[in-house]
């Protein structure tokens, strides 16, 4: 069974929702295996919980639209 993680800032469930169908239609064609073997797993983490470049997400975010 082919197991696929997302990790990510917090998505919506309809975006949560979204994000399974279409990751497993996308690798089912690709890997030509049916789409009920697939198992899609998505991981949470707070944007104060990732840093890049020195910067933790939420203040990159914050900057972004400015």
């Amino acid at each position: 069974m082919p197991v696929i993680t997302i990790e990510g800032g917090q998505i919506t469930s309809e975006q949560k929702r979204e994000l399974v169908f279409r990751m497993t239609q996308l690798a089912s064609e690709i890997m030509q295996i049916p789409p009920d073997f697939f198992m899609i797993t998505i991981k949470e983490l707070p944007d104060e919980n990732i840093g890049i470049g020195g910067k933790t997400i939420d203040i990159i975010k914050e900057n972004y639209h400015k």
